[in-house]
């Protein structure tokens, strides 16, 4: 009979590696074995590195997240993590990353997890190429994409939902702002809907997911402070169905405001209220029905927060191949 005893050293890492945290307490109890391999950080490559890194951007799908690590002023290797398994792997770039570069994490048909990467996104909404990095191959491959569109890099990242990710663009050679989505099965963009907003009147367009099944956009006019907040379960160009879920006057509260690193906003169906988050003052509005209002959340950071919803998953995050290992391939597609 086997004991544990007899496990190899690199089995029980293995072993370990898998155990959900709300499950780590029991494995830690097992025998003085385990519970040192816990303590010793150096078992645990990559998980350990987590704890000395500076995130500079985080993005989200399925329960996993993509963190871009900082060094100085320098964004240096990504890794994607799966806090609830506790697994982590690092990617490294086909080329140099730069900070000006936007990247959204999703899964095709058939739940192979990919990244997305636009090279040297500027200001101006500019990218210069597309690259796609899939998880199974451990291989970058260029996109030969000519989008008519723009995304601006002050707006938001992109919102993940069923695999895809959702962003609001402007017409390259116009204002009209539309929502698009990038499909990894694909791996080509699409028109999904029109929006009455317009990039040069001063409105705001933030993206939101409710319970990971419905599109939310939130509308910000500044010409009559009013936020409109609507849902569709219908994502597709021509099929809108949207409902709208909030209506607030903002203009008597003196403390809001929507200034650009606004991305992010949370809607709870049930209790009819929302929660949108001022990276700029590092605080949270709660609106609600009846026109209410209240500053729930507020202090000081020395940089805008990331804020996104997260749901405990247990998608395990595809190991190197073994083929794969030390190799770093690039090729067009």
């Amino acid at each position: 009979m086997t004991r544990i005893s007899d496990l190899s050293q690199d089995l029980i890492e293995e072993i370990l590696s898998r155990v959900p945290l709300t499950s780590q307490r029991a494995a830690r109890s097992t025998c003085k074995q385990w519970n040192g391999l816990y303590k010793d950080e150096c078992c645990w490559e990559p998980i350990g590195q987590l704890n000395h890194i500076t995130a500079s951007d985080v993005y989200h799908c399925d329960g996993l997240l993509l963190c871009l690590h900082k060094k100085g002023m320098v964004k240096s290797d990504t890794v994607v993590w799966n806090p609830y398994l506790g697994q982590a792997r690092w990617i490294k770039p086909s080329k140099f990353f730069s900070k000006f570069d936007r990247y959204c994490l999703g899964y095709d048909n058939k739940n192979n997890h990919k990244i997305l990467r636009f090279l040297h996104h500027d200001n101006y909404g500019t990218t210069v190429e597309h690259e796609i990095f899939n998880f199974k191959s451990d291989s970058w491959r260029v996109l030969h994409l000519t989008p008519d569109w723009i995304i601006p890099y002050k707006g938001q990242g992109g919102l993940s939902l069923k695999g895809n990710t959702y962003f609001v663009a402007r017409e390259r050679l116009g204002m009209r702002e539309y929502v698009i989505c990038f499909d990894f099965t694909s791996e080509r963009f699409r028109h999904c809907l029109d929006l009455e907003s317009n990039y040069g009147n001063g409105e705001t367009v933030i993206l939101s997911a409710v319970r990971e099944e419905q599109l939310a956009v939130l509308f910000y006019r500044e010409d009559t402070n009013a936020i409109e907040i609507r849902i569709t379960r219908k994502i597709e160009a021509n099929e809108e169905s949207w409902r709208t879920f909030l209506k607030v006057d903002v203009q008597p509260f003196t403390m809001f405001s929507m200034y650009p690193p606004c991305r992010s906003f949370f809607v709870d169906e049930k209790k009819k209220v929302a929660l949108i988050c001022d990276n700029h003052f590092s605080r949270a509005y709660m609106i609600g029905e009846d026109n209410y209002f209240k500053i729930v959340a507020q202090g000081k950071t020395t940089h805008w927060p990331v804020v996104c919803y997260y749901v405990p998953s247990s998608v395990q995050i595809p190991k190197v191949p073994v083929h794969a290992r030390g190799k770093r391939k690039v090729r067009d597609y």
